[in-house]
Parts: C-alpha cells; structure tokens; sequence
C-alpha cells in the first residue's frame, strides 16, 4: 500500500474544502489545480484509497450534490449536442422535464 505515500500526500493537500480537485474531468480551461478530480480519484485509488477514507468520501459527496443539482458543475458546458439532456438526467431528472 501506498497510501502514506508523498504522492497520496501530494493529491490530498491539493483537494479543495467541498471536495473536488477543481474540474472534474477537463483542464482546459485555465485552473489553480494541476490535477482534475478525475485524475486525483483514479490515482488514490491506485495508491490503495478506497470510499473508506475521507478524502474520497468528500469528493464523492460533492460530486453527489453536483449531480443533484445542489451544486454546480465546474467544468465548462460540453460542445456536445444535449448537454442539458445529459446534466439534467445525471441528476434524476426525466427527459420530459429536462426539455
């Protein structure tokens, strides 16, 4: 396990207070983190993190609220077609509300 590990201390002191590394999956958009919430996950879990350890549990509890729509998303609106279809049925919405 590598959990104590420098590198685990590393993404751990970058995680903001709410949770999230910054953007959750793009860093194309100018950010104070070098590392998206995406790429911080994948790695803690590789270093041995687990839904277990707080600092997954506060991502995931952001990413719950995002996708509830109690927060917002921090990413930039996606250049795909129905994105409003996408981000409302990720938070439960039906499709018929969403339109």
């Amino acid at each position: 396990m590598y959990k104590d590990s420098i590198w685990a201390k590393e993404i751990i002191a970058k995680q903001n207070r709410e949770g999230s590394w910054g953007y959750f999956h793009t860093l194309s958009a100018p950010n104070k983190s070098p590392i998206t919430t995406e790429q911080a996950l994948r790695r803690l879990q590789i270093l041995g993190y687990t839904i277990d350890d707080e600092p997954i549990q506060k991502a995931v509890s952001y990413m719950s609220d995002c996708l509830a729509g109690k927060k917002q998303m921090p990413d930039r609106r996606e250049k795909l077609h129905n994105w409003g279809i996408f981000t409302d049925t990720d938070r439960g919405v039906p499709r018929a509300a969403a339109q």
